[in-house]
């Protein structure tokens, strides 16, 4: 095989590996849009203290909030609560 048809088939390649990796951002998009939807039709009766991540991309833990139903963060515990949570009570 010629160099340049090495190329070629490099190229073929990478742009395949692009509109993969593309389709699954547009794919990872749409589904974040719906997650978002349907936790604002949430009405949160049931909560739970959770250690979550502090942010999608944070590898730091936080203590809040999350609704039982839909996953979301919906608060922030006080001092009290965040002790009972933390001594197991």
């Amino acid at each position: 095989m010629c160099e340049s048809s090495e190329k070629r088939l490099l190229k073929i390649y990478f742009m395949a590996s692009n509109k993969k990796v593309a389709s699954l951002i547009e794919k990872q998009r749409i589904i974040s849009k719906e997650i978002d939807d349907l936790q604002k039709k949430c009405n949160h009766f049931q909560k739970t203290l959770k250690s979550t991540h502090e942010r999608v991309d944070s590898t730091t833990f936080v203590i809040r909030w999350v609704c039982n139903e839909c996953g979301k963060i919906v608060g922030i515990p006080n001092n009290d609560e965040l002790n009972k949570y933390l001594n197991g009570r």
